[in-house]
């Protein structure tokens, strides 16, 4: 670590991962209330987001362990980008339009003896990514992880991706996406919406489709690898194919749209609305999307992060996410609200784990969901399901 990097009265030196990162200090930024707002700072850094930025790092220690060249766009005080080089080897570049961001970057780099790897530079993000895909750099990673929604930014960060490639996208205006805001909802990702008792999934699954059909006009076929939801963000990580039937086959296969009963609370998936035939519901169905109706993720990518977080130090706190993953990648009809179901019925309501076992007992796959503590993921058709929560 370089110690002639001078930390002024108002900053301190943090250590988050293997990196040490200079920060203003939270004491001096505190609400009044007494809590620290990010936003409030001359210069962004948000501690809650560690999980995110420790996942960022597993999933590209597992991919390029120390090779490749990665894009931190907004990059604040560039902590991702300098934890990717530190922990995982690779090179590349940090990236914030905001001069006072860019002078932090410069610092952490500096830091933590990083000048010969990554670059810091001060422009608009935008800007930035569709200049560098003129340059010839083959860009492996691209990280996207703005102050609300990621959709400004997509058609320029597919365009410096190498042939296969990895993009990693967060997005924090969950109001629109869980239908808390329909009308921005409708302007921003084309959905017109309702509220369910799913609303996290639902989000999750509008975000991926708008992200996979923006790149698909590129001719860039985005292949969801990971994601969830976490607090008040998601985040998504796509294996990106420069080749435009690929592109083609993702939307042909993976846009679709959720059906939804809000009186009965049964849910499914549909290619098109021209599916439903009202007569043969007697339901008031709600029809959801376009959106992303194919797997959130990759149980076996999972099953290896989970490795990895156990054999360290540092990534502990991601392994009961990690964990609870795997279910939800597994199957793909929407989590069903444990409480609602058996509201709904007026029944007594067991202890959830007793319910999945029961449901794992009549042959069904049953897992607790991320999305919601009280969320189970089930593959067992609707009428099963009631069957088995009118039992108890």
């Amino acid at each position: 670590m370089n110690s002639r990097i001078r930390v002024y009265p108002w900053e301190k030196i943090i250590v988050e991962g293997r990196a040490r990162i200079i920060i203003p200090d939270p004491e001096k930024y505190r609400r009044p209330d007494g809590r620290f707002e990010p936003a409030w700072a001359p210069v962004f850094y948000n501690p809650l987001m560690k999980l995110n930025r420790d996942i960022t790092v597993l999933i590209l220690k597992h991919y390029y362990n120390g090779r490749g060249f990665f894009i931190e766009a907004l990059g604040g005080t560039g902590v991702r980008g300098v934890r990717i080089a530190v922990e995982t080897g690779m090179d590349g570049l940090i990236n914030d339009v905001d001069p006072i961001a860019y002078y932090y970057i410069t610092r952490n780099i500096e830091l933590n003896d990083l000048s010969n790897r990554v670059m810091a530079y001060n422009n608009e993000a935008n800007t930035l990514l569709n200049n560098y895909t003129f340059t010839g750099i083959f860009v492996d990673y691209i990280d996207i992880d703005p102050y609300g929604s990621p959709i400004p930014y997509i058609d320029s960060a597919v365009k410096p991706l190498s042939r296969n490639a990895l993009l990693g996208v967060t997005a924090t205006d969950t109001g629109p996406l869980t239908c808390s805001h329909k009308s921005k909802t409708l302007r921003r990702y084309g959905v017109r919406c309702y509220k369910t008792d799913f609303s996290k999934e639902l989000g999750l699954r509008i975000l991926i489709y708008n992200l996979v059909f923006r790149a698909a006009g590129q001719d860039v076929a985005l292949y969801p690898v990971f994601s969830y939801s976490h607090k008040y963000y998601y985040r998504v990580f796509f294996k990106t194919v420069r080749r435009g039937m690929d592109a083609y086959r993702i939307i042909d296969e993976c846009r679709g749209y959720i059906w939804y009963c809000p009186e009965d609370l049964s849910r499914g998936f549909i290619k098109d609305p021209s599916e439903l035939d009202p007569k043969n519901t007697g339901c008031r169905i709600a029809v959801l999307g376009p959106l992303w109706i194919c797997s959130l993720g990759s149980t076996g990518l999972a099953e290896k992060l989970i490795d990895e977080a156990r054999g360290s130090d540092i990534y502990g706190e991601s392994i009961p996410l990690l964990k609870l993953l795997r279910g939800d990648y597994l199957v793909d009809t929407p989590y069903y609200r444990y409480d609602k179901l058996f509201g709904l019925y007026k029944k007594y309501m067991p202890p959830i784990n007793k319910f999945i076992e029961r449901l794992r007992e009549e042959g069904f796959k049953a897992y607790r969901s991320h999305f919601d503590p009280r969320g189970i993921k089930t593959d067992a058709p609707y009428g099963e399901l009631v069957k088995i929560v009118t039992s108890f």
